[in-house]
């Protein structure tokens, strides 16, 4: 029972931080909104709540599942996501490297995907206490003719000032941003494409 809490208190944790908006300076443009409910409006979501989703979990052994929204995530679970799908798709993507709910190190995702399931934006950060107290802050902006990524942001900020600063050199050793460029691309997608 008290792994399960545990597991439970990390993944809440790790969602806040996910849910954080980066600090910007004053005025900055093109920069895509972070909190769900601004993304979801960016993305054509017209209801962002998490019983609009459809919510899955990652087995340790890597194995993606549909569960029930009011579901508690096993200890052992390593990643989970939601999904809406309201024409468009957004996706939420929650993935703890090593072993359990590790939120010391937590690779998180906001995808949004056109009707056809071709990327439209994301927004990729990587949180590493360990290394370096920070987080890599990236957002990508698709061309829908050709799918390539027409701009790309990157800032590291410290995670508990919400300050910018250099990259860090422990960044070398990040997990790559998120590949997934169209829906299918997914590794849960037969899960909710049914």
């Amino acid at each position: 029972m008290r792994k399960v809490v545990l597991g439970t208190l990390i993944l809440l944790a790790a969602m806040a931080v996910a849910q954080m908006p980066p600090s910007h300076g004053g005025g900055q443009r093109g920069t895509m909104p972070s909190s769900r409910t601004d993304f979801a409006q960016m993305c054509g979501i017209a209801d962002p709540s998490v019983e609009a989703s459809r919510r899955l979990t990652r087995s340790a052994e890597g194995e993606w599942r549909v569960v029930s929204s009011d579901a508690r995530p096993l200890a052992t679970d390593r990643g989970v996501a939601r999904v809406w799908h309201q024409g468009n798709w957004m996706v939420d993507l929650h993935d703890a490297p090593g072993s359990g709910m590790n939120v010391t190190q937590m690779h998180t995702g906001q995808m949004c995907f056109d009707p056809g399931g071709r990327a439209i934006g994301l927004i990729d950060r990587y949180m590493d206490m360990p290394g370096c107290g920070c987080m890599r802050y990236t957002v990508l902006h698709f061309d829908l003719a050709s799918g390539r990524v027409m701009r790309r942001e990157q800032k590291f900020v410290g995670v508990q000032s919400g300050a910018p600063m250099a990259e860090p050199e422990s960044a070398k050793s990040f997990p790559e941003i998120w590949p997934f460029r169209r829906l299918e691309q997914l590794p849960f997608f037969k899960l909710i494409s049914q």
